[in-house]
């Protein structure tokens, strides 16, 4: 038996006004909470920022890249209960002490079969130390790092692809802004921002 998720649903103000199911919420585009992650590092004196492949299972934006871990917030969590998601889909042990807030964005993805109106409380993950990471198959097939210089340079239109590195095959490949999850440009942009910046 599927167990029936509830969220908390949220105005354009991002004031709580009440409670809903998830399938409830997407159908009817009603504002809720989620939790994003970036992981970014450190290397040789270039910063690079993680991409996870979404699983050949999901049911939406199968094998799309995406932010490296996120996910929905129940009506009964906060933001710090946000840090599973890490957990559950990279394999690693962090701290929710370990993150840096880089604020709330919009994340408004509408499509045919979904009306999803995010407010994101999002939030960086420093890689200081190697990884072993150990993947949730049947939500991420792959982890990626890239140089944030080129990601950004995918986002703002000024490279058509970009190499990919995977984490665990050490494999290359490339890919173009139309296999990213579609997020909105404004989502984007905000959060190239906040990792170009982030100390």
């Amino acid at each position: 038996m599927s167990i029936i998720e509830e969220l908390a649903v949220f105005n354009e103000h991002d004031q709580r006004v009440g409670i809903a199911t998830r399938d409830h919420i997407h159908a009817s585009g009603l504002w809720h909470e989620t939790f994003h992650c970036w992981l970014i590092e450190e290397r040789e004196g270039e910063r690079f920022v993680y991409l996870q492949l979404r699983s050949a299972n999901k049911k939406d934006y199968a094998l799309r890249y995406d932010i490296t871990a996120a996910g929905h917030l129940l009506a009964t969590e906060t933001p710090e209960d946000g840090i599973r998601e890490v957990a559950e889909e990279l394999g690693i042990d962090v701290k929710f002490s370990e993150l840096q807030s880089i604020g709330t964005l919009q994340n408004i993805v509408l499509t045919p079969a979904i009306s999803d109106r995010e407010w994101a409380r999002c939030y960086v993950y420093k890689v200081t130390t190697p990884q072993t990471f150990t993947l949730q198959q049947e939500e991420v097939a792959a982890l990626l790092t890239c140089r944030l210089a080129d990601f950004a340079a995918l986002i703002y239109g000024d490279a058509p692809t970009i190499s990919l590195y995977d984490v665990q095959s050490g494999e290359v490949e490339t890919t173009t802004r139309a296999q990213l999850v579609p997020h909105p440009q404004s989502y984007y942009e905000a959060i190239v921002e906040a990792l170009i910046k982030t100390p």
